[in-house]
């Protein structure tokens, strides 16, 4: 009977110090849990604009160059190039990039941009 007591007690005390370190593991998990589970902070909202450019282009393989180049500009959200009406239309993030950026990126690749009013100047293939 001494011996039943013994390996009773024994069996409690295993459990009471089993369950401390689970106690103490699931309220960390619960801190962590609340740390975890904030919502991310709003961003702010995309402002998107759209920028409407004259250039001349001189066949397919300029169009292109230029929606290849172009569509990878940080900031484009939509890219529309016309070989008929010699038109670069994009639209933007303005939080991630203006349209001066934009045209610069157009220019960089060889093809000058018009501004409002004029025509766009010849490329040529080099």
């Amino acid at each position: 009977m001494k011996l039943a007591k013994t390996i009773i007690i024994a069996a409690i005390a295993a459990m009471a110090f089993a369950a401390v370190p689970v106690m103490a593991k699931s309220s960390e998990a619960a801190e962590i849990s609340a740390l975890t589970d904030k919502k991310p902070s709003k961003k702010a909202k995309a402002e998107i604009r759209d920028a409407h450019f004259h250039v001349h282009l001189h066949c397919a393989n300029c169009v292109k160059k230029v929606q290849e180049n172009i569509a990878f500009e940080k900031g484009v959200k939509d890219l529309k190039v016309s070989l008929e009406d010699q038109t670069v239309d994009i639209k933007y993030d303005a939080s991630k990039t203006s349209e001066e950026a934009l045209k610069a990126a157009i220019e960089a690749l060889g093809y000058p941009v018009a501004e409002p009013g004029e025509e766009a100047a010849h490329h040529h293939h080099e």
